[in-house]
């Protein structure tokens, strides 16, 4: 205890205030209370009734801020009120709302109202923290849907943490909330979240502007280490010291899509040099414009929505300007960049089909025009492997690996292996020959290059549900 005067002015107000209250409920005075969901920590949801007893204190501040030793107690916090204020989430700086939130949290959750020694003290020792410390510790943490931990937590440096959500005491609406933002499946684990911690000084705020900007970076970082659907909730939350937790707002990042992203044990070594390696590099131009559009890509509900993202950025690195060549050299060059000599014809072949696709995309073709055209490569397979050369070629250029001007260097390869490869045809031609010959003849019967809908595989004994985008059983 660092000052005897003030902790003997704050008990004494808590001990007017426990008689003040005690009174009132053996008068017959009742707490109110609301029905809460419980914590759905891997089980079914449970509910439990939470007492008001903030309201039932509200209710008689009137006459608590007139009792004796509350003036004694307002002249003791002093200044320090601002400070404890903030902790709990609250603005000003006069001492009357500090002794209510104090009251507020040494009556939290109780039915009781009698002199809760043990939590004065606890309580009381938060106020010390917050009035003498030179520092203390400020946490801002934000779940992160579709990532999925094998250990516990990862520290990445920094005071940036990856923590399993099962471990911590965040928030309940952190832990369960699903990307939307509403309540997750009962059945599935805690989120993940991504919690920075800092020391501050007690009158600083928690460091929100920098936790923004590094978890939007690392989620980045994650998307470009490996496939999987991640994304960032819109809401985070902070504290300082042991104050309550407060939400605030972030920049999200898009839905989850596909099979969850998963970092395994022993592999959080390689992540973290990963993650030094591009948070060394600030992309610019073409660069930094082709990872935007990786990311938006990567944060779309839907396949067909993230096809010409992905395309787009292949261009933005591999093709400039009034590139003459159109097309056909876009997959060319991916395929000399991103594929083994034997493999090339093969991954040209997919590049030239997933622009295809989408033209197809934007066109709203009939289901049996659709079919002709892409044949037996499901759309699914085509977008994955786009997202893949576009994340490859990212990752090594970020890196440091590969120089940013992308397009001189596979144009250099091609020239060192001129048969490697079929020479581009002109831009206003089809990619492959089999789809040209596809495309006349939907042409010639009238019909209309397009489809609305091309997110999942095709499978024998399916068709396309072209109102939905996903396929059925005949």
């Amino acid at each position: 205890m660092r000052n005897r005067e003030l902790h003997d002015a704050l008990r004494a107000f808590a001990l007017e205030t426990a008689a003040l209250l005690r009174e009132d409920q053996e008068r017959g005075a009742e707490i109110e209370f609301d029905l809460d969901e419980g914590s759905r920590r891997g089980g079914p949801t449970l509910y439990h009734y939470r007492p008001l007893t903030s309201k039932f204190v509200a209710d008689r501040w009137p006459r608590l801020r007139g009792l004796p030793s509350c003036a004694r107690a307002r002249d003791a916090l002093g200044s320090g009120a601002a400070a404890y204020l903030r902790i709990n989430g609250l603005r000003g700086a006069e001492a009357e709302p500090a002794l209510r939130a104090m009251l507020e949290r040494l009556y939290e959750d109780a039915t009781d109202l009698s002199f809760p020694e043990e939590r004065f003290e606890r309580v009381y020792a938060e106020v010390e923290r917050t009035l003498y410390e030179r520092s203390q510790s400020a946490t801002v943490l934000a779940p992160v849907h579709g990532l999925i931990l094998d250990c516990d937590r990862v520290d990445l440096g920094g005071g940036l943490a990856l923590v399993r959500g099962g471990t911590t005491d965040a928030p309940d609406d952190a832990l369960w909330s699903d990307a939307a933002g509403g309540v997750g499946d009962e059945r599935r684990e805690p989120n993940t979240l991504i919690a920075l911690t800092r020391e501050v000084s007690p009158d600083a705020e928690p460091p929100l502007s920098e936790a923004r900007e590094r978890f939007s970076r690392l989620v980045t970082g994650l998307r470009l280490w490996k496939t999987g659907g991640v994304a960032l909730s819109a809401v985070g939350w902070r504290r300082s010291g042991e104050g309550v937790w407060q939400p605030f707002e972030i920049e999200p990042t898009g839905v989850t899509r596909g099979a969850p992203w998963v970092l395994a044990e022993g592999e959080d070594a390689d992540l973290r040099e990963f993650l030094a390696a591009i948070d060394r590099t600030r992309p610019a131009g073409s660069v930094a414009w082709a990872l935007s559009r990786f990311e938006m890509g990567c944060g779309r509900r839907r396949e067909s929505e993230a096809l010409s993202d992905y395309l787009l950025g292949l261009r933005a690195l591999l093709e400039r300007g009034t590139d003459l060549a159109g097309g056909a050299s876009l997959a060319l060059r991916v395929a000399v960049l991103c594929a083994e000599e034997g493999e090339r014809r093969g991954v040209q072949r997919r590049v030239e089909l997933s622009q295809a696709l989408e033209r197809f995309v934007m066109c709203d073709a009939p289901e049996d025009d659709y079919m002709d055209a892409i044949g037996s490569d499901s759309p699914r397979t085509l977008v994955g492997e786009v997202e893949r050369h576009l994340r490859a070629l990212l990752r090594d250029v970020l890196c440091g690996y590969l120089d940013p001007d992308l397009r001189s260097l596979s144009d250099d390869l091609l020239l060192e292996q001129p048969q490697a490869a079929p020479a581009p045809e002109p831009a206003s031609q089809p990619a492959t020959a089999a789809a040209a010959t596809e495309i006349e003849s939907i042409e010639a019967a009238g019909g209309e290059i397009g489809v609305t809908a091309m997110d999942l595989p095709v499978e024998p004994g399916e068709q396309l549900d072209w109102e939905s985008g996903y396929s059925a059983p005949v």
